[in-house]
């Protein structure tokens, strides 16, 4: 066999489920779509401001000459159930969330692929790894190396997995065979257009990340007062324009044990035990998962905003109570926000209370902005 061949099925040993091989030669394309978002004032968050580095395979190993795209599906069977009524709401988290971190499991299997790699051809090999995290544009890496293609949702689809696929890639100084490309598409079907809550999809293939809830959910600060209902009971993620696109309607449930929910962890978690949770509780419900790395305050802002979503005035009294004891302006904040957005004159009472002894300047004027809204 091939070492090409090898090196596919050696991937799908150690846990990959799709792979493919490219050039690594510069993503022009990708460089100046990246250069036209950042004009717009699009540019993807969380990512490496260096264009060039993130589209140069050549500066990121100056020997490269191959990429090996790789692909794991975290679709499980599982299902989450939000809930709005009741005593307990419940909120959602995006699916890529629900199991054990994807980050440092790719990590470690894309090592022991170089590994395999340099024992196959001893003293001859360089690699280089990267995740998510690091400065490649992994679906335009995936992409060209004939591993899927894009959707107009901008998510990259793989034939048998849809959408639902973690990536990684290493650059090599190999010189491998390509594959070809795939030259599957969406064709005239926008769902994902019309679907998304936020109106992000703002164009086919071009997502503002201002708008896309994945981002509220992980961004710093406040989220955007005229975004936050449409966040609905999303406190992690959003996977509306994935869970409409009819490619994904067929993908194989892979049921890999890492991706299915770790223990202690509801993919619909109670929305009231997040926003009171403490750090402990935190690092044990979440601490393993993907939605840990913006800590603790992320989450349970996320998770005021979605109690406020409920419209439920059951849950006025955690709220009232995180308004009066959270020790952190972002989510007093929020739970001001959110009993405004309830309503009645409990809510009213506790923000009135909470005006009356609060000296944080943002929290102030969420207070003074949710009581001016009940008195609409």
């Amino acid at each position: 066999m091939s070492l090409e061949t090898d090196i596919k099925a050696y991937a799908r040993r150690v846990g990959f489920d799709v792979v493919a091989i490219g050039r690594a030669e510069p993503y022009i394309e990708a460089a100046r779509e990246l250069a036209r978002r950042r004009e717009r004032g699009h540019y993807p968050a969380f990512t490496e401001a260096d264009i060039a580095l993130r589209c140069d395979p050549q500066r990121l190993l100056p020997s490269a000459r191959s990429v090996i795209a790789l692909g794991v599906s975290y679709l499980t069977s599982d299902r989450s159930r939000p809930s709005r009524s009741g005593d307990d709401p419940k909120g959602q988290l995006s699916r890529y969330a629900w199991g054990l971190d994807y980050h440092p499991i790719l990590r470690e299997r894309m090592q022991r692929l170089i590994d395999y790699l340099e024992e196959r051809a001893p003293g001859m090999v360089e690699a280089q790894a990267y995740v998510d995290t690091g400065p490649p544009v992994d679906r335009e890496v995936a992409a060209k190396a004939g591993l899927g293609w894009f959707g107009k949702n901008a998510c990259l689809y793989v034939p048998g997995y849809g959408s639902w696929v973690f990536l990684g890639e290493i650059f090599t100084n190999l010189d491998l065979a390509p594959d070809p490309h795939v030259t599957l598409d969406c064709g005239a079907c926008d769902r994902c257009i019309r679907a998304c809550p936020t109106g992000a999809i703002i164009e086919p293939f071009y997502v503002d990340p201002n708008r896309c809830i994945s981002h509220l959910t992980q961004m710093k600060g406040p989220i955007p007062v005229e975004l936050r209902e449409r966040m609905g009971l999303r406190v992690w993620g959003c996977d509306v324009c994935q869970q409409v696109c009819p490619w994904n309607d067929d993908a194989q449930v892979a049921d890999r044990p890492e991706f299915r929910p770790v223990p202690g962890l509801d993919p619909a978690p109670s929305l009231i035990d997040m926003l009171h949770m403490s750090t402990g509780k935190f690092k044990r419900r979440f601490g393993r998962t993907a939605a840990a790395w913006r800590g603790k305050k992320t989450l349970q802002r996320n998770a005021a905003v979605a109690l406020g979503n409920t419209r439920n005035p059951r849950v006025v009294p955690a709220l009232a109570r995180a308004l009066r004891e959270d020790p952190k302006p972002l989510v007093r904040g929020a739970a001001a926000w959110a009993l405004g957005r309830i309503g009645g004159e409990e809510a009213r009472a506790a923000l009135e209370q909470a005006r009356a002894v609060e000296h944080d300047p943002y929290v102030l004027d969420e207070i003074q902005s949710a009581l001016a809204r009940r008195a609409e």
